[in-house]
């Protein structure tokens, strides 16, 4: 169970952390996920220093490849590209989108890692998704969105969940193996690395050198840093590492209705009737795959 309850936990971190984000659109993608990324590595190295673990320097090249690109992939790449979507779509839609999650996340374990769900978790995973789905497809309120914005966003959005998913199955059989803190702080160094050389190569990109300096957003974009890509990382590839791949990524699919849910209570949403039993259904689900063996 230890998978899940991380599959879970990362699910509720990057819902706070969404939030806190969303309150944080005068920062571009390329700032915000650069600093999250440079707080989650300090982070991450205290702990491992703590711990008293150093660098795996007898892992093969291949799983140091796997690693490096994982990180470019899962957390330069696919992160920015979601904070892109955020922008441009606001979290009401994006939650839409994000529901595309799952479903990448179980054909990729299928199709790249030999995995077989079975029946109890198929009906598990579409009470989560049906849930989800009944949560959030509503006629969305305020001031309608330009369609070209609305249909870059969407192809943004998906576009990162997929890289995601991609970076996540290539890293997952070196985080079966590895140390979990130190498999993290490679993955991030190899993506904040490759942001750094990305904002030096084009220096129409240096503006996002000057979230390093300490202002007002700190007091949103730190407690979101260290939500979203220090605990809810390591809790995310916990999920990966100690259950199946499948289990995790329809257990973090939660992120939609949790959000939803922190919504209403921080920012004062509208919790409607029909959001609440959305809600209800995917727990439902939630737990029938907590219970199913596959």
């Amino acid at each position: 169970m230890l998978g899940e309850a991380c599959a879970l936990g990362a699910a509720f971190c990057w819902s706070v952390s969404l939030i806190l984000f969303k309150s944080s659109d005068e920062v571009s993608p390329m700032a915000m996920n650069l600093f999250k990324n440079l707080v989650a590595i300090a982070l991450l190295a205290v702990t491992l220093v703590f711990l008293g673990h150093g660098l795996d320097l007898e892992r093969s090249g291949s799983d140091w490849a796997r690693l490096a690109v994982s990180g470019v992939l899962g957390i330069a790449v696919a992160d920015t590209l979601i904070f892109i979507a955020l922008q441009r779509l606001g979290a009401g839609l994006l939650a839409v989108v994000d529901t595309a999650y799952a479903p990448t996340m179980v054909s990729l374990s299928v199709l790249a890692l030999g995995e077989r769900p079975g029946g109890a978790f198929a009906v598990g995973g579409l009470l989560v998704l049906a849930g989800v789905l009944l949560a959030i497809l509503e006629k969305p309120s305020g001031p309608p969105r330009p369609r070209g914005e609305l249909a870059s966003g969407i192809a943004i959005g998906l576009v990162g969940i997929l890289v995601m998913g991609f970076g996540v199955m290539l890293a997952k059989p070196v985080v079966e193996r590895g140390h979990l803190v130190e498999v993290s702080l490679v993955r991030l160094v190899a993506g904040a690395a490759s942001q750094l050389a990305w904002v030096a190569v084009f220096p129409a990109q240096r503006g996002a050198l000057a979230v390093l300096k300490p202002g007002p957003a700190w007091r949103r974009l730190g407690p979101a840093a260290f939500l979203s890509a220090y605990l809810s990382m390591l809790l995310w590839l916990g999920g990966f590492k100690w259950t199946t791949a499948s289990r995790a990524s329809v257990l973090n699919q939660m992120t939609t209705v949790l959000t939803i849910v922190l919504a209403r209570i921080f920012l004062g949403e509208t919790l409607t009737l029909r959001r609440a039993a959305g809600a209800v259904v995917a727990v439902a689900g939630a737990l029938v795959i907590l219970l199913a063996r596959t």
